[in-house]
């Protein structure tokens, strides 16, 4: 029996050594060549195939110098020696075009190289035991290309890491596409109320379409046009100019809202907030918009799957409150880009989108995608309403689920089509129904891209900073309309935004009283069979040992 033990024990050793070998050799030659496991849900440790294609198509050399300083403290050594790792993996995708090496800036020469490659030096606390100093360290990154330079200038988000070189490589080797936000209706702007997102947009040349009246056409340099809020009803020559722009087959995104919330005019007592009521956004766009496919209606969507925000009682307090008009939307769809890698968004005040019968059937040429479904737990909100954060509304009989966002893409039929080009000027008074074109004349070419919004509120400053994957969303929609589909994928990549869905109260009754008395129970029934086995198999033993006496 001893030796049976000892021997168990020798190839249990034996075993154990031979794994831990193994391993050790496989990661050796994982080294050598480059490649590793990565079993993180969306391969945070591992450049993706996008990226992998983006060096390998580069038409010259790429240099990309990093300054990393040897005493790094200890909180930013993991990712100085995952930075080290990811250019070693660009690189090796890139096939030799792209070459890298890491500069310890210590003396003044190298200090000075850094600067004037702009990479910056960061102050970092450090707590050691019983004290706490300040480090002067560096952890950049350069790149250069054809005598142009941009950098990292302190690493500091391993999530991101991967989309930040992937953008630099991108800004660095190709042509920047031209994306246009239009003014001149009440709409946000680049310079109020989308500050965020021209911040964000830095892989494009970005500039202001002035549409007012439509004194001015879009420049023809333009390839994509978005239009964020209009709160005043767009001229004809305004509305003929976005229609042209989509004849030519560049990319439209419309930011748009079916109602907003206004306030009144009048005195309020000091400290007090005024109220805000929704009321119908006339923009002029609607019949233009269900001439293309899509039907913008009149109403705001409320959920009872929603976000928790902090609101406004008044000018002094303020209230942290779970309100419906800020849905958590986690239906989204995998068959379109734009959506396909986002866990989550939150729209604000969102209206509903439906699609014309034509396009629902088929018809037309245009084929419609839906982007974004709020829950089944989810209404419509429509006629009057008073915005009161202390008390949110009750749902109504017009329940859900309800579309928020459509992709059109294909040939679309112009809606001037056998009218002359309006000339110039304000906008005329809103007549009950638009004469809608009989039918021929121009068309868009074959692909051309059309997104509808039913909010924009979602990618204004005032909530990108408290919805951060709203940016995502609004990124991927300008990639999208630009057919520059490459960082989609990549900037999904480290998202943890996982929100519970609304579930029946039977459900939660049941996972409740499942870990209350279910856990214990099954705890228990384990520890009683148990205890069954091991008494049969000393019974059969004892039993065992009988027969052999005998």
């Amino acid at each position: 029996m001893a030796s049976r033990k000892l021997q168990q024990g020798g190839n249990a050793i034996l075993f154990t050594v031979l794994a831990i070998a193994i391993l050790v050799l496989c990661n050796f030659v994982a080294s050598r060549t480059f490649g590793r496991v990565d079993l993180t849900e969306d391969q945070v440790f591992t450049i993706s195939d996008a990226s992998r294609k983006l060096v390998a198509s580069l038409p010259d050399q790429l240099k990309a110098t990093a300054f990393i300083s040897s005493d790094l403290p200890p909180q930013v050594r993991a990712i100085a020696r995952y930075l080290r790792d990811m250019l070693e993996e660009y690189a090796t995708a890139s096939k030799g075009k792209l070459k890298w090496e890491v500069v310890d800036p210590r003396d003044d020469k190298a200090k000075e190289e850094a600067r004037r490659l702009k990479v910056q030096q960061a102050r970092l606390s450090v707590f050691e035991k019983s004290k706490a100093s300040v480090s002067e360290s560096y952890l950049g990154v350069a790149f250069q290309y054809g005598g142009k330079v941009e950098s990292l200038p302190f690493v500091s988000d391993l999530a991101t890491l991967e989309y930040q070189i992937s953008s630099t490589v991108r800004r660095l080797t190709g042509k920047k596409k031209k994306i246009g936000f239009t003014n001149g209706h009440g709409e946000a702007n680049l310079y109020q109320g989308l500050n965020a997102a021209r911040e964000a947009i830095k892989d494009y040349e970005v500039t202001t379409v002035e549409l007012a009246e439509g004194k001015a056409p879009i420049p023809p340099d333009v390839d994509v046009l978005v239009m964020v809020g209009p709160q005043q009803p767009l001229a004809e020559r305004a509305k003929y100019e976005l229609d042209q722009f989509l004849m030519k087959g560049k990319g439209l995104a419309l930011f748009v809202d079916g109602m907003i919330l206004e306030t009144p005019r009048g005195q309020m007592a000091p400290g007090q907030l005024p109220p805000r009521i929704a009321r119908g956004n006339s923009i002029g766009l609607r019949d233009q918009l269900e001439y293309y496919g899509v039907r913008l209606n009149e109403d705001i969507v409320m959920d009872q799957q929603n976000a928790r925000v902090v609101l406004p009682v008044s000018q002094e307090q303020r209230v942290i409150t779970n309100y419906p008009a800020f849905p958590i939307i986690t239906n989204l769809s995998k068959a379109s880009p734009i959506t396909r890698e986002l866990k989550a968004f939150i729209p604000v005040f969102a209206s509903s989108l439906t699609l014309t019968q034509e396009v629902r059937e088929g018809k037309g040429g245009v084929k419609a995608t839906v982007l974004a479904t709020c829950s089944p737990a989810s209404w419509r909100q429509t006629g009057f309403f008073l915005f009161n954060p202390l008390q949110p509304p009750q749902p109504t009989k017009e329940l859900g689920p309800f579309n928020l966002a459509y992709v059109l893409q294909g040939r679309f039929k112009s809606y001037f089509a056998g009218k002359a080009a309006p000339p110039p000027g304000p906008a005329a008074p809103p007549r009950e129904k638009e004469q809608r074109p009989s039918g021929g004349g121009p068309t868009s070419p074959e692909g051309a891209r059309l997104v509808v919004f039913a909010d924009s509120d979602l990618v204004k400053d005032q909530f990108l900073g408290i919805f951060p994957q709203n940016l995502l969303l609004l990124q991927n929609t300008i990639d999208f309309l630009a057919e520059d589909e490459t960082l989609i994928a990549i900037r999904a990549k480290g998202q943890t935004h996982r929100p519970l869905r609304q579930v029946e109260e039977g459900t939660i009754s049941l996972a409740k009283y499942g870990n209350i008395i279910g856990l214990p129970a099954a705890f228990i029934l384990v520890g009683v069979l148990r205890w069954r086995l091991r008494k049969l198999r000393r019974q059969r033993r004892a039993e065992a040992i009988v027969k052999a006496k005998d």
